[in-house]
């Protein structure tokens, strides 16, 4: 058993890193959007960096409660807005019929 214990520490690093791919993508297709705040893009983008300090393992037990704040702030935020407010479906009507005419 003492023999997976080091798997398990570098498959949540693993984790760790493609899930700040993750937020890295969504920050910038948020950022890009008209439907979110572009304000929640940056957060996400800034969360995506903070998780992919995982990457040199020395820098994350460096900055170790800091590089994971703005992830569970962005997350955070992210989850609120879209319990909130939703979606505005008219104005999604409207860009979807905009795009297919193009």
């Amino acid at each position: 058993m003492y023999m997976f214990l080091p798997l398990r520490v570098q498959a949540h690093q693993n984790g760790m890193v493609l899930y700040g791919l993750y937020a890295l993508l969504i920050g910038y297709l948020i950022f890009r959007s008209t439907f979110l705040p572009r304000v929640l893009g940056v957060l996400m983008v800034f969360a995506g960096v903070g998780y992919l300090t995982f990457l040199w393992l020395p820098l994350a037990d460096y900055v170790d409660p800091y590089n994971l704040a703005p992830g569970a702030l962005a997350g955070l935020c992210l989850a609120l807005l879209l319990l909130l407010s939703g979606v505005n479906a008219q104005r999604w009507n409207e860009q979807a019929s905009a795009a297919t005419d193009l």
